[in-house]
Order: C-alpha cells, then sequence, then structure tokens
C-alpha cells in the first residue's frame, strides 16, 4: 500500500521544527510576501533558506505558499527576484492561485513543480487536467468534496491528489469570497481575511426572523476532524493529508501531526480488516486522542467536513465562533460566591477552565490543584455574576497536554540516525567519514601524534565523537579503526566531529540545489522579458463602448432586450429551466443581441453530467459563446461542447482573476482572449491593465459567498448526505425566496439558493455603482461595460440601464446616482 504524505501548516519556524518532531513528510509554509496568512509569524528571507536546509536534512519536504493573487506591478517587479534564492536553494514546491503567477513559474523556474491551491475551487479531474497541461503536478482539492467526487477525481487524473483532513472549514469556497474584501477592504484573496463568516447574523425571510435567537453564527462552520475517516480517505485516492492550522501554537502543530501520522501508518500497517479490528478493540484510545485533538482546537466540536455530508446544521458552530474546548464538568452547586463543580473529565493545575450559561461565558479562571474525574471542584468567582446550578464548565487550555507536547516535540529533537568511520594511524591525519543514506561526508584533522604516556584508546574516542546532543544527529553505529600508540588532544576530536557533522549536513542539502542558470533567463533578461510581456496589446481601441448585461431572470433578459443599446446579454444558465432555455435564447437572439450563458460558479460532478444530458440545448445556435466562471467548465466547453468547432466565444468571469498580464498570457494559451476584470483592482491597476479586458463590472450587487452550506438547512435542521438532484425544486421543500442574511450593524445581505447546482450565494448589502465614473472607465480602454442584474424587476432593469446608456454613451452629466451605493475597490483598492 502507498504511503501516505501528512502535511503539517508550519506557521512559524517553532511549528516548523515541532511538525518534523512529529513525524511529518512535508511542511508548508508562508514567506514574507505572497502567502494567504499574511498574519502568521512567516519566515523571513535567511529563515526560510535555513528552514529548507532544516527540512532536507531531515528527510522532509517543504511546500511554499505563494496562494495569493498578484498585482500587475507585483507579479512583473516583485516575483522573480522573491522566488529566486528558493529556487536555488532547493525548494520542493510552490503552492499556487494565481492562473499568472502559475504561468510565470513554469516559464522562468521550469524545474519547480506547482501545487494548485484550494484556492481554485476544484472539484473534477477535467479541471485538473486544464492544469496538468500547464505544469501543475498537484492538486489541493476543494474542501467541498465527498469522498465519491474524490475517487471519481483519482480515477481521472494520474496528478497528486492532497486533501485537508483537519482543521477550519471556510463557509464559502475558497478563493470564491469577496465578504472581508467588499466590508472592510482585507481581501481572503491576498491573505488577509478578516473572518466575517465568525461574526453573528440573523437569517430573516420576508422581513421575519426564522434563525434562532440563540443560533448567532449561522456562517462558522466547525471544525473538520477525519481521524476516523482514514481508511476511506485513503482508499479514494487522497496522497496526500493536509491539516490547516498556520496561524495556530506550535503544540496544535505536533499534536495534530503525531495524532495522523499515528492512525495513518496503523492503518497501511494493518490493512483494511485488521485495522477495524483494531478500532473496536482501542476504542478508548482513540477517544481519549479524539479528545486530545478537541482539547487543542475545536469550534462547536468536531464535523467530518464534507466527506459525508453535503450541507446541513450538524456542521455549523451556531453558538461559539472560536475555540470551545471540552465539557469537563458542570455545577453542582453555588454557596456564597463558591462555585462546587462535579467533574466529568481530569482537570490539571494551571488548565483554563470557563463556566458557561449555555454559549455565554459566565467566568473564566485557572485551575490551582489538579483534580480527578468524578471528584468535585471549588472555584471562587467574582460578586454580581450569576452562578447557577447546572451551568457547564469547559476547559480551553489543557495545561499537562501543552506541557506533555512541547516535552515531546519542541524541546527535543528527532534525531537523524547516522553512521560513522574514524581512522587514526600515527603519524598521519586522522579522518572522520560520516554515512547518511546514500550520502557521505569526510573530513580530515591534525596528524595523529605519537603517545609519549598514555595513548588514545578506542574507548575515549567513542566517547568523545558520540556527543552530538546539541545536533540533528546521533550515531547508530561507529567504527574506529586505530593503529598504532596516537595522542589526539581532545578539543581536536569535537573539531572534528563538529566539521564532520558539518561536512555532512552541507552534502545533504547540495543534493537539492539547483544551478542558477539552469532554465532560467539572466535576470536582467528576464526582467526585460517580464516588461516586453506587459506591453502585449489584447484589444484595439473601438469607436462604439459595448454595454453587456448580466441578466438572472427572464423578466430582466426581456428588459435589457428592449435597450437598443445593449450589445451583450450574458444570461445566467438557471434563469429558466433547461427545456425553455432555447425559446429565451432565440428571443434574444431576434432582438439583435448576441447572447452568452454565465454557468455556474461550481460546476461539480452532478452539474456536469446533468449539462452534459442537455448538450444539444447548449450547443443551439442561437448561444454565441459562454462565461467560464471555473476550469471544470473550460473543460466542459472546449471538450464535451466542441466550442472550437461550434465557433463559439468564451470569456472568463470575474472569478477567475485575471489580475495581471501573464494571467492573460495563461488563458490566451488555451484560446481565450476575452477576460472580464477582477473587482479587485483600483483604477489605477486596472490603467496598467489596459486594453487587457471585455468586459468591466460598473454595476451590480456582487456575489461575496459561493457556499455549498444552504441557510434554509442550517436555520430548519435539514441536511443532505448525497447530492445527485438535478432540479430546481429545493430538496428542503422549503420556498423562501425572499431570504436575507442581517448582521450587527442592520445590514441585509441577500441570499440566493441555487437549488440545482446545490450551492447558496451571498450578495452584497450595496450595490457597486459606477455610473459617475464614466471618464475614467473610458481611459481604462475595455471593450465593454457590465451591469449585474440580480433581484432587479423588469422597470428596474430598464431605468437602471437607461442611465448608464446615458452617462456612458451620450454622455449625460445630470444623472441621479444609484441610491445606497459603492464605488468598490474602484478607488481604494484591496492591500
Amino acid at each position: 500500500m502507498k504511503k501516505i504524505e501528512i502535511l503539517a501548516p508550519a506557521g512559524s519556524y517553532e511549528s516548523l521544527v515541532a511538525a518534523v518532531n512529529a513525524s511529518c513528510d512535508a511542511v508548508y509554509i508562508g514567506g514574507t510576501k505572497f502567502g494567504a496568512r499574511a498574519y502568521a509569524d512567516n519566515l523571513s528571507d535567511e529563515t526560510m533558506l535555513r528552514a529548507i536546509d532544516y527540512i532536507h536534512i531531515h528527510d522532509k519536504k517543504i511546500y511554499m505558499t505563494v496562494n495569493t493573487l498578484l498585482k500587475n506591478s507585483e507579479l512583473e517587479q516583485e516575483l522573480y527576484d522573491y522566488l529566486f534564492p528558493y529556487y536555488k536553494q532547493g525548494l520542493d514546491a510552490v503552492i499556487v492561485q494565481d492562473t499568472g503567477v502559475l504561468q510565470f513559474i513554469g516559464k522562468h523556474f521550469p524545474e519547480l513543480p506547482i501545487h494548485a491551491s484550494t484556492q481554485m475551487s476544484l472539484t473534477m479531474a477535467q479541471g485538473a487536467e486544464v492544469l496538468k497541461n500547464k505544469g501543475v503536478t498537484r492538486i489541493v482539492t476543494a474542501r467541498e468534496l465527498g469522498l465519491l467526487e474524490v475517487k471519481s477525481l483519482r480515477e481521472g487524473t494520474d496528478l497528486e491528489i492532497e486533501s485537508f483532513v483537519h482543521g477550519a472549514l471556510c463557509y464559502c469556497y475558497s478563493g470564491q469570497c469577496l465578504m472581508s474584501s467588499m466590508i472592510g477592504g482585507r481581501s481572503g484573496n491576498r491573505g488577509r481575511c478578516a473572518q466575517p463568516c465568525r461574526m453573528p447574523y440573523k437569517l430573516l425571510n420576508n422581513g421575519k426572523q426564522v434563525s434562532a435567537l440563540e443560533d448567532k453564527y449561522l456562517l462558522s462552520p466547525k471544525d473538520m476532524c477525519t481521524l476516523d475517516l482514514i481508511p476511506q480517505l485513503i482508499e479514494a485516492g487522497i496522497d496526500s493529508f493536509k491539516i490547516e492550522g498556520r496561524m495556530k501554537r506550535p503544540e496544535y502543530t505536533a499534536g495534530v501531526t503525531a495524532a495522523y501520522r499515528k492512525y495513518t501508518d496503523k492503518y497501511l500497517e494493518l490493512g483494511k480488516e485488521k485495522y477495524e479490528i483494531f478500532r473496536q478493540t482501542h476504542k478508548s484510545e482513540i477517544n481519549q486522542d479524539i479528545m486530545d485533538l478537541q482539547d487543542l482546537y475545536n469550534r462547536g466540536g468536531f464535523t467530518p467536513g464534507y466527506y459525508s455530508e453535503r450541507n446541513g446544521k450538524s456542521m455549523i458552530s451556531l453558538n461559539r465562533p472560536n475555540h470551545s474546548g471540552v465539557q469537563v464538568g458542570n455545577v453542582v452547586g453555588v454557596k456564597n460566591n463558591q462555585a462546587v463543580i462535579k467533574l466529568i473529565q481530569d482537570i490539571n493545575a494551571q488548565d483554563i477552565l470557563e463556566i458557561r450559561d449555555g454559549s455565554e461565558n459566565l467566568y473564566e479562571f485557572t485551575v490551582k490543584t489538579a483534580e480527578v474525574k468524578e471528584n468535585k471542584y471549588s472555584a471562587n468567582f467574582k460578586k454580581g455574576i450569576r452562578i447557577m446550578p447546572g451551568n457547564c464548565v469547559y476547559r480551553t487550555k489543557n495545561n499537562r497536554l501543552i506541557n506533555a507536547l512541547s516535552a515531546e516535540y519542541l524541546e527535543k529533537e528527532d534525531k537523524i540516525l547516522i553512521s560513522g568511520e574514524l581512522k587514526v594511524e600515527t603519524g598521519k591525519p586522522i579522518k572522520l567519514r560520516l554515512f547518511y543514506k546514500d550520502t557521505i561526508a569526510e573530513v580530515i584533522g591534525d596528524l595523529a601524534q605519537e603517545a609519549r604516556n598514555q595513548p588514545m584508546t578506542e574507548d575515549k574516542l567513542r566517547k568523545q565523537l558520540i556527543k552530538t546532543n546539541d545536533t540533528a544527529y546521533e550515531f547508530k553505529d561507529l567504527t574506529i579503526l586505530l593503529e598504532g600508540n596516537s595522542f589526539i588532544p581532545v578539543q581536536k576530536i569535537n573539531e572534528l566531529r563538529r566539521n564532520g557533522i558539518t561536512a555532512l549536513s552541507e552534502a545533504i542539502a547540495l543534493k537539492y540545489r539547483r544551478s542558477a542558470a539552469y532554465g532560467l533567463l539572466k535576470e536582467q533578461d528576464n526582467k526585460q522579458d517580464c516588461k516586453q510581456e506587459g506591453t502585449l496589446s489584447y484589444q484595439e481601441d473601438k469607436k462604439t463602448l459595448g454595454i453587456s448585461a448580466a441578466v438572472s431572470t427572464k423578466e430582466q433578459a426581456l428588459a435589457a432586450c428592449e435597450v437598443p443599446e445593449v450589445t451583450n446579454i450574458y444570461l445566467e444558465s438557471d434563469a429558466v429551466p433547461f427545456t425553455d432555455l432555447t425559446e429565451l435564447t432565440g428571443y434574444i437572439r431576434n432582438k439583435g443581441k448576441n447572447c452568452y450563458l454565465l454557468l455556474p460558479f461550481i460546476f461539480r460532478k452532478a452539474t456536469y453530467e446533468n449539462f452534459l444530458r442537455n448538450k444539444t440545448i447548449l450547443t443551439d445556435n442561437t448561444i454565441n459563446g459562454y462565461i467560464l466562471r471555473c476550469y471544470e467548465e473550460y473543460y466542459f466547453v472546449t471538450k464535451e461542447l466542441q466550442t472550437v468547432v461550434l465557433n463559439k466565444e468564451l470569456i472568463t468571469d470575474y472569478n477567475l482573476y485575471v489580475m495581471n498580464r501573464s494571467g492573460a498570457e495563461f488563458w490566451k494559451d488555451l484560446g481565450i482572449s476575452n477576460f472580464t476584470a477582477p473587482v479587485e483592482l483600483n483604477y489605477n491597476e486596472l490603467k496598467e491593465m489596459d486594453r487587457v479586458f471585455h468586459d468591466i463590472i460598473v454595476y451590480g450587487y456582487l456575489p461575496l459567498m459561493i457556499s455549498a452550506q444552504c441557510l434554509i438547512k442550517t436555520v430548519t435542521g435539514g441536511s443532505n448526505k448525497n447530492y445527485t438532484k438535478t432540479s430546481d425544486t429545493p430538496c428542503c421543500g422549503i420556498d423562501w425566496n425572499e431570504s436575507v442574511l442581517t448582521d450587527r450593524f442592520n445590514k441585509n445581505f441577500r441570499v440566493k439558493r441555487h437549488c440545482r447546482e446545490c450551492f447558496n450565494t451571498i450578495y452584497n448589502s450595496q450595490c457597486l455603482s459606477l455610473l459617475s465614473n464614466t471618464d475614467e472607465i473610458k481611459e481604462l480602454k475595455t471593450r465593454h461595460i457590465r451591469l449585474n442584474f440580480t433581484n432587479e424587476s423588469y422597470e428596474e432593469t430598464r431605468k437602471i440601464l437607461g442611465a448608464f446608456v446615458d452617462s456612458y454613451i451620450f454622455g449625460s452629466r445630470n444623472i441621479d446616482e444609484i441610491k445606497d451605493f459603492t464605488r468598490g475597490h474602484f478607488k481604494r483598492g484591496v492591500e
């Protein structure tokens, strides 16, 4: 059975060491730039180089996160110089989200393996194959996939598959979230997510609250733990078990890594049948290990994630968005300001406990003396706090566990076993050879002198040489060849040992070094090449600016058809049932408009198969082309629908993030030259990309989240184990069409269910409007402005289109601005 990689998070150098000592196979870590955890204790340039060598000396791998979106200036001016030292040092792989970064690395760092980040929302082998052709060697799957989907992916690609098995879950598909960005200016796509999903919300329908008063954290998933699913995950074909947690402390990294190492290796050792017997006979041990993981961090308990459940209330930590801890007891009595707690778990001195009333934390205190379960423990509390019998007591810090992990994995080092051979011959230089696997290092010392009194014995030489406590090494065997009566000063033996270990470390690290010149342009030529790429013109100036109307309903499509200046209508694929689609697209074409289908934000296996069944409808000659939102869709339209043969036009939507000219080159290589501008670029950044974009969005309620969760199921208690439906009918049986999320500032975010594809969209509370930015938009030399219509009526659609036509086409300056609007990032941009 193949070995499974345990991939540990390293948010700091200390966490990296802890992961190695806990027997990980690889770590993923961020440097000073371009990583998705900008607020982690990321490594400095010098420390990263040291970390690469440390990892290789310990026979592990290190993957660096370059998994944010890069602005054009960053890619052209900074990326090469940033990566080049790590490339030379022997970095094992980079984790990438931005297609421009992917394109750039494939061209300028051809020996560097590329892992496609979970931020790319990959759900099928078809998407993986698109990236394989661009040099990707591994994909990190979307966290939302079920076991059957992972297995199908495994059967369809020979790329390595890496999947998350433990830690925090995002509410939104990774890479599709704009909530933090649009609300607070901190972009998740730039590594600065402020986690608005962990804030309190209410769900309203038709103005009435439908979520329970106590269920405040509707967007806060529980943490994932799949220790019980290890057999199924291995059998599904996952190559690398990825642990989330670069923002966590080193003890967390060590504890979680050790747990997954233990049970993964046990399954590989025993096989399926014997491992099941092991599980049945070691239940208490397994339960204790899971409890230790909960002690380290959990939100409202654990969930197995999406591997066994499509969505549902049981996956959400509704009452608490942060560490929930472990329940250790209950208050059974209160006298004056003292609570008596009946323990259901052992507690330790310096544990931190919380007394809670439901989810409300009433009082936090530190345990003074240890006590065992079933006994009672008394704790004083401050006056005025209303603690009552029945209140639950939780532990949020297990001091014994933290200390044990620190002693085992932080204070001690996992030693590398080496062999040695010392040769001492009187009158000749002493020689020490060290062996580690296929690496040999030899150092030569001073001449061995003739002994005047007591000659050096083999035991004395061995005693000095094996003193490797302050190094990463330990001798498993040491051969000493001693000829003649020689004398060697002790300090010379110590010096020889130090030099030998240094030489061995350098020899191991040297095997990973890359030639500075191999496959690369010279530094100056490289930078000039970047500038030349940046001058490529993708569009030619047009005298007339086109208008594209993206519509979600039939009524909006009909309204757009009545505006002569609208050139393109982008029709959401679920605006009408497939059976009615060609009637509507035919009407649009008869009105003299180009008609394109907006494909779903997420294109999973069930959706792929459903669209394939409707291939005849989708390739109708009334459809000019398709707006792509994910990599699976590119494969689908080019391979299944044969768009090249049918002469259909393809346009990437904003969420495929052509943030830089290198990203445009990526898609151009795949035959696409029409791109929608990302909504996180400001005016100046868009100006760097002039002539690149087919569309710039100037109006609309932008999607903030695309989620596999269903808010209706969350508040009603429904769940969906296995998704196979292909109709628009809600599987929960509840017809709530006017649902909105309300935050603590009473801002309303409209929620739309896409039941055919089984995902929710949460829209911004404010409408994007660049109605008064006509001159600036025209300076960007886009071919079209695009207006996104979501919930507008026929009349509202006509009115809004009319305002933009007057402003952008006829140059009117007396236009009433949209009420309660935002300019998004057009002015401010993101960090």
